[in-house]
């Protein structure tokens, strides 16, 4: 059984205008989205077409939400049977890959829950396309990201820590300027190990694997979030998989990318596709406030 992690963006949506920059009501370009037909709704994107597949309030869950997709007719894949050569998968004149991507929009916060996926429109292309779409040219709607305002802080609050994966950068030279030596967690030991390999860059994983109820200690780690938060130059990445209590689901924090962010885990069927609605099931069961209720740290995230 195939499995894929998806990662979830934060964003507010906004306008830019000649008075400054204020949120952006999603509502009223949704209205004029779906006032066009489909074929309408296709513009021009970097050489290929972007599209609103559809966009619709959800009377159960309470959101709205849209379906995006990248209508790509070029590096086309190949198709093969077990006892026949491979051979170019043909597309018609009219015909596309299509690559999607799905959103959450909570209206009341003007906040949007992105899906990122590397082969579909990237939240910038997701920008350009709402402004494609909008008649007011006074008006630049602006997708702000939503920061978490001190990430050292937030991974702090947990008590069980799961896994923390660090990429150590310039080992060598951090050590000849005396810095890993000033380290007070084990980190000191461990980098200067890697020193003797004369080895530039490395990568720490220390994870308390499949024990359940298995914990990293806590007083080494916050050891260890010092050390990095007071030494950045050392790593060019360190992340933590936490839980606020041992029945609480597990939540990767990204230290130095303070982007507010979530993951889901798809399981995926042989020859099948991963779909815009269980996607969309998946935004509602983190964000929502009587599930998972991510909504309410995303509101005290929000500038004003």
């Amino acid at each position: 059984m195939n499995y894929r992690r998806v990662k979830f963006e934060y964003y507010q949506v906004c306008c830019k205008s000649k008075n400054g920059e204020k949120p952006f009501d999603l509502k009223k370009w949704i209205s004029k989205a779906l006032s066009m037909s489909l074929e309408k709704r296709a513009k021009e994107y970097r050489s290929e077409r972007a599209r609103l597949e559809e966009a619709y309030f959800d009377e159960e869950l309470d959101f709205y939400f849209l379906h995006f997709v990248r209508l790509r007719a070029t590096n086309i894949p190949s198709k093969a049977k077990l006892d026949t050569n491979v051979e170019p998968f043909e597309l018609e004149d009219d015909e596309f890959l299509g690559e999607e991507v799905s959103a959450l929009y909570d209206e009341a916060r003007h906040v949007l829950m992105l899906q990122r996926n590397k082969f579909s429109l990237s939240p910038t292309g997701i920008e350009e396309y709402l402004n494609l779409l909008w008649p007011n040219l006074e008006e630049e709607i602006y997708l702000r990201p939503i920061l978490v305002p001190n990430s050292f802080s937030l991974a702090r609050k947990p008590k069980v820590y799961r896994r923390i994966n660090l990429r150590l950068a310039n080992i060598n030279k951090e050590i000849e300027k005396g810095i890993v030596n000033k380290l007070k967690s084990p980190l000191r030991r461990i980098i200067d190990s890697y020193g003797e390999y004369k080895g530039i860059n490395a990568q720490i994983t220390i994870t308390v694997g499949m024990q359940k109820e298995a914990k990293l200690d806590e007083d080494v780690i916050n050891s260890t979030l010092d050390d990095i938060e007071q030494y950045k130059s050392i790593f060019s990445k360190a992340e933590l998989a936490v839980k606020d209590h041992d029945d609480a689901p597990v939540e990767v924090i990204d230290l130095f990318d303070n982007h507010a962010h979530d993951f889901a885990t798809f399981r995926l069927e042989t020859r099948g596709s991963l779909n815009h609605y269980s996607i969309a099931e998946a935004m509602w069961e983190i964000y929502h406030p009587e599930r998972m209720n991510r909504q309410s740290e995303i509101a005290g995230f929000l500038r004003d």
